[in-house]
């Protein structure tokens, strides 16, 4: 039989610590879904807005496949949708639409099978046009990868050594990949066509100054 008398409980208060590691303090879990900069894992306007007014309606893709595009698998330990399957298809997309690209280019060499020259293949700026740095750098530049959801342990270090080059460059074959996925491969290729080739600078002329300060190196 119970005791009429009233049982005390002990309430245990538990700290949720934000910030850099304090040893004996339990860290805030929502914490990993925050990116260095501040950002909030969600389909905010402020998250999307980037890739989406890149899109265009012509290009678009449902908001929660464009988070997936910005999200690497680095990033909350690896428990939200991220972009690896997107980034492989894209890369394949990619890598044969500039082999392509760079083949149907005019050509006098003599070696060129109806006026197609596969010799081109093997140049730099052919290697390079699908190349991460290239769309790392033209990522940057059109402000693609301002928001992305990713971890560095060397944030501020430079934007290759801190990975920042290489997240960004899967972000941008996760994209080519989710217009594949979405809208088929003929009007990816027509996305690649418009958005890369036609931007100022465009794919081509960022992949130029890439090979010649290598080659300069």
């Amino acid at each position: 039989m119970l005791s009429s008398s009233v049982c005390k409980l002990s309430v245990r208060n538990i700290y949720l610590h934000k910030g850099p590691r304090v040893a004996g303090l339990k860290r805030d879990p929502q914490e990993v879904f925050v990116t260095q900069g501040g950002a909030k894992y969600e389909q905010s306007e402020t998250n999307l807005k980037h890739i989406k007014d890149f899109l265009t309606e012509k290009y678009s893709i449902d908001d929660d496949l464009a988070l997936q595009v910005l999200t690497h698998k680095s990033f909350g330990n690896g428990i939200k949708p991220y972009n690896e399957k997107l980034s492989a298809m894209g890369s394949k997309i990619l890598n044969l639409y500039f082999a392509k690209f760079v083949v149907e280019k005019p050509s006098q060499n003599e070696l060129a099978i109806n006026g197609k020259n596969l010799d081109v293949l093997g140049t730099p700026i052919a290697k390079e046009l699908a190349g991460r740095l290239s769309l790392g750098i033209f990522a940057r530049t059109n402000n693609l990868n301002s928001t992305m959801f990713w971890k560095s342990y060397n944030y501020g270090v430079g934007f290759e050594t801190s990975g920042e080059m290489k997240v960004s460059a899967q972000m941008m074959y996760a994209l080519v990949g989710a217009v594949t996925f979405v809208h088929g491969k003929k009007v990816a290729e027509q996305f690649i066509s418009e958005k890369l080739l036609g931007a100022s600078p465009s794919i081509e002329d960022i992949t130029s100054s890439v090979v010649e300060k290598a080659q300069q190196n």
